[in-house]
C-alpha cells in the first residue's frame, strides 16, 4: 500500500524544491581595470605609477614593466571563492603610411589566467595582471612596416551558474604612442 504513494510523494518533493527559495548566489563582478607602469632607473625598478598611454615602438627596446590592476567586487552576503580570471592581449596595428581608419585589431598574442582565492561578502579585491609578453611582440613587429596604436586587454571571470555576462566581461584599451 505504501508503494503507490511513493511516486506522488517524490513528485511533491521535487515541485517544492523548485519553488522554494534557495540560498542567494554569490556573483562576482569586474568593476574596473587600471593600467600601471614601472620604468627602470639604472639597475633599480621604479614604483608602479598609473598611466593613460604607453610609450613604445618596435624600433626601440621596451624595458618598462606594464601591469593591469583589475578591481573585482562581491556584492552578495556570501564569500566568493576560487575565481579564475582569464585574459587575452591583442594589439591594434597600422601599416606605415596608411590612414588611421585602416588600423585593425590583431588576433590575441597572449592568453593566460589568474586565480583569486577569495573575496569576502560585500568586499572588493584587486588582482594584478603582470604577464603580457609585450617586449617579445614588439620585437616581432620590428622591420615589418606595422606599428601598434593600442594594446587591448580582454578579461572574463570564469562563468558560474547564474552569472550575468555584463558583470563578468570587460575590455581595457591602452593607447600606444611613439616615445
Amino acid at each position: 500500500m505504501i508503494t503507490h504513494r511513493t511516486p506522488l510523494l517524490l513528485a511533491c518533493l521535487l515541485a517544492f524544491a523548485q519553488t522554494a527559495p534557495g540560498a542567494a548566489y554569490a556573483q562576482s563582478e569586474i568593476l574596473k581595470v587600471d593600467w600601471e607602469l614601472s620604468r627602470p632607473r639604472g639597475k633599480e625598478k621604479a614604483p608602479f605609477a598609473p598611466v593613460s598611454e604607453l610609450r613604445a615602438s618596435p624600433e626601440l627596446k621596451f624595458s618598462d614593466q606594464l601591469r593591469a590592476v583589475v578591481t573585482l567586487r562581491n556584492p552578495s552576503a556570501k564569500p566568493v571563492e576560487g575565481l579564475v580570471l582569464r585574459y587575452a592581449v591583442r594589439m591594434r596595428l597600422i601599416r606605415a603610411g596608411d590612414a588611421p581608419e585602416k588600423a585593425f585589431w590583431s588576433v590575441p598574442f597572449y592568453t593566460e589566467e589568474v586565480r583569486v582565492s577569495k573575496i569576502g561578502p560585500g568586499a572588493e579585491r584587486q588582482a594584478r595582471i603582470i604577464h603580457f609578453d609585450l617586449p617579445a611582440q614588439l620585437r616581432k613587429l620590428r622591420n615589418t612596416g606595422f606599428t601598434p596604436e593600442a594594446v587591448k586587454l580582454e578579461l572574463m571571470v570564469c562563468p558560474r551558474l547564474g552569472d550575468e555576462p555584463a558583470a563578468i566581461l570587460r575590455e581595457a584599451v591602452l593607447p600606444v604612442v611613439k616615445p
